[in-house]
């Protein structure tokens, strides 16, 4: 059964090889725990010009911080999680958590600012929970499901980033800013004792000896970049993902600064409070999933609803925000629901096009996604410097929006190639829900023949 962190309760055992069954408070659980975990990339954001003070650097100095922190996950999706398709995933999952935590350790000690960069970016590197979460709750669930549970799992991310932009600012504005690190560390025990007690165990979903994976880990990663030359939906559900996490993204670094100087002149606590807008927001997530994305059917068409959003808010908060603290508010309700739509979505779209890969069709998936993020960071904060302030990184962000309208246009919901509307758009086709069953019958029958062959 395996001995400390590898040890598993004889409640969370695999009985007679049946897969765990979903439970609503499950969902609810790694849905904390993933946003959580998720959170550790965030808590820099609103105290950056506390962090430029502390370590004597200027503001693109610290701005490092969390870029590195978006490049230690983004490698973590190409080079660790594609392993979770051959690992069982309790254990993965709960040896990640603690590498992930004791170098956090090391940044809650350091007083050098090359040694914390480099933690940022090892810590990040095993921050993975919500990456085998979500390909886990899509799995599992039904498709009449599916969208509602992606989005409470979905949800719970982007929510535990927001209170980490919160909890950041207030602790930093009331003691030294090393207890919010300090948090953050108590926060991951408190994550890592959640699953070790709770999360079930899994059969991996492909099966093989340690040798084996060693041999062939080129090879898989190998597999993960030939995804994308094989299913265009794939392509496009990514790109997609790439600029409304760009958009966010960029967003929240340049808010900072903005609220930070005049007119508002606000302190670590209230830029933290702003994260309070959005939670309110994700709080309707499962909603927007129930009586959006599912009844729509087709989630090309929920994508466009998030894209204009979106761009609604961008547009508000670009032009208003200079003169009126309504601009940043508004942008941050409409951008926080048209991700929450738009990932969604886009994460249903993409569902069983692979079956046996699903961690790794999650890799292809969320590497662009977060290439995104890194994008937004270092790019909004570049062009917030260079050209002059909050409305031309505003700007920078409407025509990455408007590249999400081209994206979805360049490709219709019942198209088999890369380009064109073939099959029409109508909702009287084949549904969004139909392809996910045929999907999953196709996956069944290949795990049949696949226990046939041997």
């Amino acid at each position: 059964m395996g001995y400390g962190i590898l040890w598993t309760p004889p409640w969370c055992r695999l009985k007679d090889c049946e897969t765990p069954r979903l439970t609503t408070w499950l969902t609810i659980l790694y849905a904390f725990c993933g946003g959580f975990n998720s959170a550790n990339l965030f808590y820099s954001h609103p105290i950056l010009n506390v962090l430029a003070e502390d370590f004597h650097t200027t503001q693109s100095g610290v701005a490092n911080i969390p870029t590195l922190a978006q490049a230690g996950e983004a490698s973590c999706l190409l080079l660790i999680l594609p392993l979770a398709d051959f690992f069982p995933r309790r254990q993965f999952t709960l040896v990640m958590t603690t590498l992930a935590a004791l170098f956090w350790l090391g940044q809650c000690l350091t007083n050098n600012l090359t040694i914390f960069l480099v933690l940022t970016y090892l810590s990040a590197l095993f921050t993975c929970v919500v990456h085998v979460v979500i390909p886990l709750v899509s799995e599992l669930s039904s498709p009449s499901q599916r969208a509602f549970n992606l989005s409470i799992v979905g949800t719970g991310p982007t929510f535990g980033i927001l209170l980490a932009r919160i909890l950041s600012g207030i602790v930093a504005n009331y003691t030294n800013w090393r207890n919010v690190y300090w948090m953050g560390l108590g926060i991951q025990i408190l994550v890592l004792g959640l699953l070790f007690v709770f999360m079930p165990d899994y059969e991996p979903i492909n099966k093989r000896p340690l040798r084996d994976i060693a041999k062939t880990y080129p090879r898989i990663l190998l597999s993960i970049f030939r995804l994308y030359f094989r299913h265009p939906v794939l392509v496009q559900s990514s790109l997609l993902a790439f600029t409304s996490f760009t958009v966010l993204t960029a967003y929240w670094t340049t808010l900072t600064f903005l609220l930070s100087q005049a007119p508002y002149n606000y302190g670590s606590a209230a830029i933290g409070l702003f994260g309070l807008i959005g939670a309110s927001t994700l709080l309707l997530g499962p909603l927007f999933g129930k009586f959006v994305i599912t009844p729509l059917r087709v989630p090309l068409y929920s994508v466009f609803i998030g894209i204009t959003l979106s761009m609604v808010g961008v547009v508000v908060g670009t032009f208003v925000g200079v003169h009126n603290v309504a601009g940043p508010v508004i942008e941050a309700v409409l951008l926080d629901a048209g991700l929450m739509v738009l990932f969604v979505a886009a994460r249903i779209n993409i569902e069983g096009i692979e079956p046996g890969s699903s961690n790794r069709v999650n890799t292809a998936f969320m590497i662009v996604m977060h290439l995104g993020q890194l994008v937004g960071t270092k790019a909004a904060n570049d062009v917030y410097e260079l050209y002059g302030g909050w409305i031309p990184a505003g700007c920078w962000g409407i025509g990455i929006t408007a590249a999400g309208y081209l994206i979805t246009a360049a490709r219709g919901p019942y198209e088999k190639g890369w380009l064109g509307w073939s099959g029409g758009w109508g909702r009287g086709r084949k549904s969004a829900e139909d392809h996910v069953e045929d999907a999953e019958e196709q996956s069944f029958g290949a795990s049949e023949v696949h226990k046939t062959e041997k």
